[in-house]
């Protein structure tokens, strides 16, 4: 951040004001030296009067009294064009915003409540030390549905968290969370809902680090449009890390040795939880990619700053009343 220096908000107030000043001061010149020469006569003999030292200082004074006036009027007339033209300092910013993605992806199948609620609390304490990441949540059944799209908004992603939380632990005032995610036939489609989740990022940048937090139970039933390994290809040529969690592993089984191939190809990070540290540890590992700092769009910030104008506004306000009182002789 840096300083641009003083800048007027509508620097047409001075030139405007200054015309009229000027017009006014010619305007009452122009009277002044009307009324004068009206005034005047000849006085004989006036140059002992002129001559005398007291009538000199009276001279002096008057003078200067009227230099005074003067100038305290014009200090206090431009100070204050200055204050109407409001004037403003200038703050050059140029923020950095931390170019980093994730999104949670939740099979809502009927085994996943607990998990997933367990998951999303964890999320929300992560959230309170996020500063420019994005966040989104989708969630999946026979179909996926987008709950929120990518955002940095960490108000309304505290409030979507909390509600998910809420419909997870099995609120009935939160039933409609679930919209969306029963319009095929089958449960856990988890190729289509990881599909789903890799396509949601909206900025194709090799620089920014994204994340899937992938938590399922990788029980298939039914007919998936895409299958995992085909949603892992994906995720691989948009350089889509995928961390995914498994509650339901018994054992090295065939689907969740094929679900940590998947997992592993992206550089992500599989976990079972027979680890009992693995939602801790898929958190974790989420939190430790590196976020890039990027540069975001420098922007002018303009505060008010009348601190010179009423300065000197009060400089010569002082001159003027000073100026105007009777000075004795």
């Amino acid at each position: 951040m840096e300083l641009s220096g003083l800048d007027l908000k509508w620097p047409g107030v001075v030139s405007l004001g200054a015309l009229l000043a000027l017009l006014l001061a010619y305007a009452v010149y122009r009277l002044m030296s009307r009324r004068q020469a009206r005034a005047s006569a000849a006085v004989a003999n006036s140059s002992a009067l002129t001559a005398l030292p007291e009538f000199r200082r009276a001279l002096r004074r008057h003078r200067i009294r009227m230099m005074v006036l003067a100038s305290s009027a014009v200090l206090l007339g431009g100070a204050a064009l200055a204050g109407a033209a409001r004037p403003l300092d200038t703050t050059i910013d140029k923020p950095q915003t931390r170019s980093r993605d994730i999104m949670l992806c939740l099979d809502i199948s009927g085994s996943m409540a607990a998990y997933d609620a367990t998951l999303v609390s964890t999320f929300r304490t992560l959230v309170k030390s996020f500063e420019g990441e994005r966040i989104g949540l989708v969630i999946f059944n026979s179909s996926a549905a987008t709950v929120f799209p990518l955002t940095d908004d960490y108000d309304f992603i505290n409030g979507e968290l909390d509600s998910a939380g809420r419909a997870l632990t099995g609120d009935p005032g939160y039933d409609s969370f679930y919209a969306g995610t029963s319009n095929g036939r089958g449960t856990s489609l988890i190729g289509d809902g990881l599909a789903t989740c890799v396509s949601s990022f909206d900025k194709v940048d090799l620089h920014r680090a994204r994340s899937v937090v992938f938590a399922t139970d990788n029980h298939l039933a039914g007919r998936p449009i895409i299958t995992v390994e085909e949603a892992g290809q994906l995720a691989r040529a948009k350089g889509v890390r995928v961390y995914g969690l498994n509650p339901e592993e018994d054992g090295p089984d065939q689907e969740s040795m094929a679900m940590r191939d998947v997992v592993s190809g992206t550089g992500g990070q599989y976990f079972a939880m027979s680890d009992q540290s693995a939602i801790k540890g898929i958190v974790d590992s989420v939190d430790a990619q590196e976020a890039t700092l990027v540069d975001a769009a420098s922007r002018s910030l303009h505060s008010d700053n009348p601190t010179l104008p009423i300065t000197l506004a009060g400089i010569g306000l002082v001159g003027v009343i000073g100026a105007t009182r009777r000075w004795s002789s």
